[in-house]
């Protein structure tokens, strides 16, 4: 039988889960106010979210996710014939 300490199944369970990002270092790293993402929030735009309560959270995995699909890639201009004669 395996007996642990409850400060044992704690770290075990911490360990397992993902740390979550405040509002204010997911602002910080997308460069934007602390305003615009509560704003993006309420508009339902942006990056999902976590809420526990009162409290909001960003999985980084949501972030990088979010990121990746807001990515713009420029179209190549296309020189030569512009179908101008």
């Amino acid at each position: 039988m395996n007996i642990s300490k409850p400060s044992d199944r704690i770290r075990g369970v911490e360990s397992e889960l993902e740390t979550l990002l405040t509002e204010t270092e997911y602002a910080r790293l997308v460069k934007r106010s602390v305003a615009s993402v509560r704003r993006d929030r309420f508009l339902k735009q942006g990056c999902p979210y976590v809420k526990l309560g009162a409290l909001v959270r960003y999985r980084p995995k949501d972030v990088a996710e979010h990121l990746e699909q807001s990515l713009q890639r420029p179209s190549r201009p296309q020189f030569g014939n512009r179908g101008v004669e």
